[in-house]
């Protein structure tokens, strides 16, 4: 075997362009023919190492032990072998239901496993990914097959391993089975294509949000009387100073060191998506409110629905555009309207959560509102336990300075102590409030002489601590159990920025432009769509697990392609995927899909 070189033109072109093929010379009676065994695209050793290598490539099809002195030949002709046995099997063979037709003379030692693929989390999200009608948006939208191709990649890529777009395409490539699923060819992916095609889905941004949605209402048959609405921030990797959304905030995940964006969320009461924005690292949270909500309402029916949302967005002014926008909400009070003194245990009812703690709930209306007063019984005991730390290293910092005057060691300049009381109190600004702080000093020398301080307010610092809080809402109809079980719901949007933070890839930021940075978000919340349609159905057959620990469960379901070499000089070569374990079977079954998602496929060849 040799490799040879071929120059060739395009017809109408002038431009030339080069192929190698891997020849084999045959003798047909009295003439010897030359015969391609593969086409070789990308050859990674110089010129002088050819032959070698096509050396190398035979023996490894003639089923030799081989011993190469190069290891960069040695990884090219296992590559090159691999791509022949994938791509240039012939004599494809249909396998029957009498075992005696597959009995072959088959020599052990040539038996090969070559490119394991993970298939489970690729089987399980790509079948979510057509359930809910990616494909079909996609083709409705005007991509053609490589751009649904390439669209699938991205979004699943970012649900099965969230990483970069550089590192999906080598995944794409190297680890995953998921191109033989979608019959794609991946290994000729560009290393822009994966930003091209997520520009491209970001353009198109509404209507992919509106089409899930109504997708998903008919699928899961969901009722939307309750949408959910929260805000999480992202910090970026780099300055992102061509980004005007790039800002400095309050980032929740301690990175004040960075520009944020923020991503504002809208799910139902089951935590499917309905809406994303994403909006100035330093946005106030009541100022989008509005936005959101005008955009949801905007092709939807006239069914009056509620707005649950957290203290931080419910201003007067939201909860008076709610009214006037025919809205329910319910939401935490941002000044408690009740005070503790007024709750009475004998008149409160308890409710028991799934935690199985106790809240007890007061119910005082209003109007044309009610006001839930709730403690908790054991949020009590933990904010309690905070204010005692609290208090205890606020009274030891107070001590340190009382201790240093009385002891007429350091500075004790009046300003100077006073400063550092100052610094004491913004700290510990929770409950520094509760204390009366008395600084003595002597007007001729301009010295302090003692600290003392009191704890004046306990009642208020105990009943701040108390594990009390209050909800607001405007419905009139329901009683205490009903009121704080929906605004409980408001915990579906937390896990759902938990999941996109913490499986999805979704922080920190490394694009730097605009409109990148915005569809990597995008690309995050679309991933989001599968990931939860996927645990919500597990949900409902008793299998409650995070995405990352059944990602984890399903990587170990393979794709394998085996080969192996034959008495007659003949190589079989059979891609099948591993018999599936009793965890997988029962993920599989909960999903209703095939164990075995790719068809076995056996194919033989006579040796070159």
């Amino acid at each position: 075997m040799f490799i040879r070189k071929l120059t060739k033109q395009n017809k109408g072109s002038d431009k030339q362009y080069h192929e190698y093929r891997l020849v084999r010379s045959v003798r047909m009676g009295d003439k010897v023919s030359q015969l391609t065994v593969m086409v070789m695209q990308d050859i990674r050793v110089s010129k002088n190492k050819w032959k070698a290598l096509a050396d190398g490539i035979e023996a490894l099809l003639q089923g030799q032990e081989v011993l190469f002195s190069d290891k960069q030949i040695q990884t090219e002709a296992q590559r090159w072998f691999q791509a022949y046995l994938e791509k240039k099997s012939l004599e494809p063979i249909v396998i029957k239901d009498k075992p005696s037709d597959d009995y072959e003379s088959i020599s052990v030692s040539s038996i090969r496993n070559h490119q394991l693929r993970s298939i489970g989390a690729e089987h399980i999200a790509y079948s979510m990914y057509k359930e809910l009608g990616f494909p079909k948006i996609f083709r409705e939208l005007g991509f053609n097959q490589k751009q649904m191709n390439d669209a699938a990649l991205s979004i699943l890529g970012r649900v099965l391993e969230p990483s970069s777009e550089l590192a999906t395409n080598w995944w794409a490539k190297n680890l995953t089975g998921l191109g033989s699923l979608m019959n794609a060819d991946f290994s000729r992916l560009s290393n822009n294509s994966l930003y091209r095609i997520t520009d491209q889905i970001y353009k198109h941004k509404e209507d992919l949000e509106h089409e899930l949605r109504q997708v998903e209402c008919e699928l899961f048959n969901l009722d939307e009387s309750i949408f959910l609405y929260d805000l999480t921030n992202t910090y970026f990797e780099g300055l992102a100073k061509d980004n005007p959304k790039a800002r400095f905030g309050h980032s929740k995940e301690k990175r004040h060191d960075c520009r944020l964006l923020t991503l504002g969320l809208v799910i139902d009461d089951q935590g499917f998506p309905k809406r994303s924005r994403v909006m100035e690292g330093s946005v106030s949270e009541p100022s989008t409110l509005q936005e959101m909500l005008a955009c949801l309402s905007a092709s939807d029916s006239d069914k009056p629905a509620t707005v649950i949302m957290d203290a931080g967005i419910s201003s007067e002014a939201n909860l008076q555009y709610l009214r006037e926008q025919g809205y329910h909400y319910i939401c935490v009070a941002r000044n408690k309207a009740i005070t503790h003194d007024r709750f009475d245990y004998e008149l409160a009812t308890p409710i028991r959560s799934k935690d199985n703690s106790i809240i007890h709930t007061q119910l005082f209306r209003k109007e044309n509102e009610c006001l839930l007063y709730c403690v908790s019984e054991k949020m009590g005991l933990k904010e309690s336990a905070i204010m005692d730390r609290f208090c205890s290293r606020y009274e030891a910092d107070l001590d340190k300075i009382g201790a240093s005057l009385a002891s007429g060691r350091g500075k004790r300049k009046y300003e100077y102590i006073l400063e550092r009381v100052f610094r004491l109190k913004e700290r510990y600004s929770a409950i520094s409030s509760f204390y009366e702080v008395q600084v003595e000093h002597d007007e001729e020398s301009g010295k302090a002489v003692s600290l003392t301080y009191t704890r004046d307010k306990q009642e208020e610092m105990t009943a701040k601590y108390s594990g009390s809080y209050c909800l607001r809402t405007s419905h009139t109809d329901l009683d205490n159990a009903k009121i704080w079980s929906l605004y409980m719901l408001l915990n579906n949007v937390e896990q759902t920025f938990r999941t996109l933070k913490s499986d999805l890839n979704f922080r920190p930021v490394h694009h730097q432009k605009e409109s990148r940075a915005e569809a990597h978000l995008f690309i995050s919340v679309l991933a989001y769509h599968i990931v939860h349609a996927v645990r919500y159905k597990l949900k409902h057959k008793g299998i409650n697990l995070s995405w990352s620990r059944l990602r984890q469960m399903m990587r170990s379901h393979q794709l394998i392609l085996t080969s192996m070499q034959t008495k007659d000089k003949k190589t079989i070569t059979i891609l099948d995927t591993s018999t599936p374990e009793e965890c997988h079977q029962e993920i599989y079954s909960a999903l209703k899909l095939n164990p075995n998602p790719i068809k076995r496929k056996i194919t033989k060849r006579q040796l070159v």
